[in-house]
C-alpha cells in the first residue's frame, strides 16, 4: 500500500490511498469468462468439454476471490482514514450494481421484445413450468434478504455473535433456493426434454435463470466470506465495508428474481 501527499492551492493536505498494482482482478475475470461458456456448451452437449471448463471456471473463480479478499483486506487494515475510503467504496459499489442492473435489464428487454413478436406466450410446444416449487424459493429468497439485514443490524449494535448467526441462516436459504433450481433444471430435462436449446422459450428461461442462479452462487460465496471474517473478529461497527458490500449484492440479486419470476413464470 503507498500513500501520495499532494496539497492544492489553497487547501490542506490530503492522503490520498493508491493501492498496489495487483493481478487478481484479471485472473478473476478470465476466470469468470470460463464458466458461461463451460455452460453453454454443457447445455449444447458438446461432451465433457463443458463441465470440464464449467469445473475449471468455478474453482479458479474461488480461488481468485479469495486471494483478491485476502490482498484488499492486508492493504484495507492500514487505511489511516477508513471513513473516507468507505464513502468512495460504497460509491463505486453503487455503480457496479448499476452496471450489473443495466445487465439484466438487456435481458428482460429482449424478452419483452421477442414475446411481442410472438403470437403466444409460450409458443406451442412448449412445456408447462409450474409455479408451486419457484414461488416457495422466491419465499426463501426474500427471506434471505430479511435474515442478512438482521445480520447487519446486529453487527451495526457490537452483537457479533448474532451477525455471524444471521449470516450463516442467509447462506443456508441461499443454498436452498439454489437445491430448488437444479431440481426444476433436472425436472424439465428429464420429464419433458426442455434444455436450452429448445427454441426460443428454453433460451429465454435457462439464460435469463441461469445467469441470476449464477449471482445467487457468487453471492454465497461473499457471504461465506464475510461469515468467517466474522469468526476472525475482523469487522466491527464502524469497520465492515466487506459486509456491507456482500449485503448489498445479496438484496440486488433478491431484488432482480421478483421480476424474473413474475416475468418467466407468471405473466
Amino acid at each position: 500500500m503507498s500513500t501520495l501527499s499532494h496539497q492544492p492551492a489553497g487547501q490542506h493536505n490530503d492522503d490520498v490511498h493508491l493501492p498496489e498494482p495487483s493481478y487478481w482482478p484479471i485472473a478473476l475475470a478470465m476466470s469468470i469468462m470460463l464458466l458461461p461458456i463451460g455452460f453453454l456448451l454443457t447445455m449444447w452437449g458438446s461432451g465433457g468439454g463443458g463441465p470440464m471448463l464449467l469445473m475449471l471456471g468455478g474453482v479458479c473463480t474461488v480461488i481468485c476471490m479469495m486471494g483478491w479478499a485476502n490482498s484488499v483486506i492486508k492493504e484495507t487494515a492500514a487505511l489511516p482514514n477508513i471513513q473516507e475510503d468507505d464513502k468512495w467504496m460504497r460509491h463505486g459499489l453503487k455503480l457496479f450494481l448499476i452496471s450489473e442492473a443495466a445487465i439484466f435489464g438487456a435481458f428482460f428487454a429482449h424478452h419483452y421484445y421477442t414475446r411481442w413478436h410472438f403470437p403466444a406466450w409460450p409458443p406451442e410446444g412448449a412445456p408447462h413450468i409450474d409455479t408451486t416449487l419457484p414461488a416457495i424459493a422466491t419465499l426463501i429468497l426474500m427471506s434471505s434478504s430479511a435474515t442478512m439485514e438482521f445480520a447487519h443490524v446486529s453487527l451495526v449494535k457490537g452483537n457479533r455473535s448474532r451477525a455471524k448467526l444471521f449470516t450463516f441462516i442467509t447462506i443456508v436459504l441461499g443454498v436452498i433456493f439454489m437445491a430448488f433450481q437444479a431440481h426444476e433444471y433436472g425436472f424439465l430435462k428429464t420429464y419433458d426434454n426442455f434444455t436450452l436449446q429448445s427454441g426460443m422459450f428454453g433460451s429465454h428461461f435457462f439464460a435469463m435463470t441461469g445467469f441470476h442462479g449464477l449471482h445467487v452462487a457468487t453471492g454465497i460465496i461473499m457471504l461465506a466470506m464475510v461469515w468467517f471474517r466474522l469468526r476472525l473478529g475482523h469487522f466491527d461497527p464502524k469497520r465492515h465495508f466487506s459486509f456491507v458490500a456482500a449485503s448489498w449484492y445479496w438484496h440486488f440479486v433478491d431484488l432482480v428474481w421478483i421480476f424474473l419470476f413474475f416475468t418467466i413464470y407468471l405473466i
